[in-house]
């Protein structure tokens, strides 16, 4: 039992960085976008600050392939230490950065570089941990489990988004947005420390004498290309809500509203407690109805709300409707979120896993997760509607559905096929 917790500790401090990183700079674009892209137009100067943000996720695909691929050969644990060792870089690197009117074109050429660096470590730590965690839990709590690494990452959040409004406040100088990233830097040297004193995964351990593939994700794309295509889609169908009700919502309470940078980090830190205190009830849930109902059941009730959500924002515009808005997509997010990692790690067999779902899962993130904020700013840039966040809503839950209708849960610790029975479960090795 002790092994199980300090596990869990280890996984959950690099993925309290991962979204402490990201929500920061995503709340902090709007004070960026004229620190390293100036512009004329505020709004081009918004998007390529946003495009760096989304920039970050362009690379998560490349770590999953790179972190995935050393996770199935030397071990989760050593992936995992690798990952958040080199992500501390960047984050420490952002808030030491001069501006562009300091050293001109190099900064947001280094920024961006930064954002890239960063992608590419975190690309394989959110799915190595939820690994790492899945494979230490009990049998019937994998998703509570999984719910509570997942809790850490709202848990980052709420720190960014604290952080950064304790350094925007007046009394606080012009440079005080710097202050979160170095924060966040030595965030990432108690994370290494930890993960060095932890054991690797049991279930790795158990299989590491079985034959596999010279290069897992070669299996992968071989034999398992329905599962990796799931993985894709249910990762994507995963983020886009989350950025949805943060990012964009706060970009819409900025420039419609007039709300200033500290109140929306108010707002969205609130927004981020309740995720990390509802997050392992819907967890539990998930481990008592199955995983794949309780999924189903969430994607279906946000394609069903997403039209009136928006139709009633748009009837009644003001900051307390865009707050409620954001709590019940959250609460919808919250609910689809904590049964993925336990599902997705029945899709592959041990020794593929971490390459099959850190590839997978990163690549949906990046092609519509992360970009959610810059596809919905540059779509409405062209073609003004207040319906555009609810459509791209619908399309992730469509998208879900799809996904988990053609998933095929084979291998691991845990299967989908007798669930929720506990006795039901099966282990099955790769073939």
């Amino acid at each position: 039992m002790k092994k199980n917790y300090k596990a869990i500790l280890a996984a959950m401090t690099g993925n309290t960085l991962e979204y402490y990183d990201v929500m920061l700079y995503g709340f902090f674009a709007t004070m960026l976008a004229p620190l390293f892209f100036p512009s004329d137009n505020q709004t081009v100067s918004y998007i390529s600050s946003l495009g760096t943000f989304a920039a970050g996720f362009v690379m998560r695909p490349v770590g999953g392939l790179v972190f995935g691929h050393l996770g199935d050969k030397f071990g989760r644990r050593y992936a995992l230490v690798l990952s958040i060792f080199f992500v501390t870089i960047p984050t420490l690197t952002i808030g030491l950065l001069p501006t562009y009117a300091e050293i001109g074109i190099a900064a947001p050429i280094i920024l961006l570089s930064c954002r890239l660096l960063q992608g590419l470590c975190v690309g394989g730590e959110y799915s190595g941990a939820s690994i790492f965690v899945i494979e230490y839990s009990k049998k019937g709590k994998e998703c509570f489990a999984g719910s509570i690494l997942t809790a850490s990452g709202s848990f980052g959040g709420v720190l960014g988004t604290f952080c950064g409004f304790l350094c925007t406040l007046s009394f606080m100088p012009v440079w005080g947005w710097r202050i979160p990233f170095i924060i966040g830097s030595f965030m990432g040297v108690l994370g290494y420390y930890i993960r060095t004193r932890v054991n690797e995964s049991p279930e790795f351990e158990r299989a590491k004498d079985e034959k596999s593939e010279k290069v897992p994700l070669w299996g992968v794309l071989e034999n398992r290309k329905i599962n990796l295509l799931c993985t894709i889609g249910i990762g994507a169908t995963s983020l886009i809500p989350l950025y949805l009700a943060t990012i964009y919502m706060g970009f819409l309470m900025g420039s419609k509203l007039h709300i200033t940078t500290p109140e929306i980090m108010i707002i969205n830190t609130a927004l981020a407690a309740f995720i990390v205190l509802f997050m392992p009830f819907m967890g539990q849930l998930a481990d008592k109805i199955g995983k794949e109902n309780q999924m189903k059941k969430a994607a279906l009730l946000t394609f069903l709300l997403a039209l009136p959500l928006f139709y009633f924002l748009k009837n009644n515009f003001c900051l307390g409707n865009v707050i409620f808005v954001q709590f019940v997509i959250a609460a919808l997010n919250v609910a689809f979120v904590p049964p993925i990692m336990p599902l997705l790690t029945t899709y592959f067999p041990v020794h593929e896993r971490y390459s099959g779902i850190g590839f997978g899962y990163a690549l949906g993130g990046a092609l519509l997760g992360g970009t959610t904020p810059v596809i919905i700013a540059t779509l409405n840039a062209w073609h003004d509607s207040p319906y555009t966040p609810a459509y791209y809503l619908m399309f992730a839950s469509l998208l879900g559905l799809i996904s988990l209708k053609f998933g095929r849960s084979e291998f691991g610790k845990f299967t989908a096929k007798t669930e929720p029975q506990e006795e039901g479960y099966a282990y099955a090795k790769a073939s």
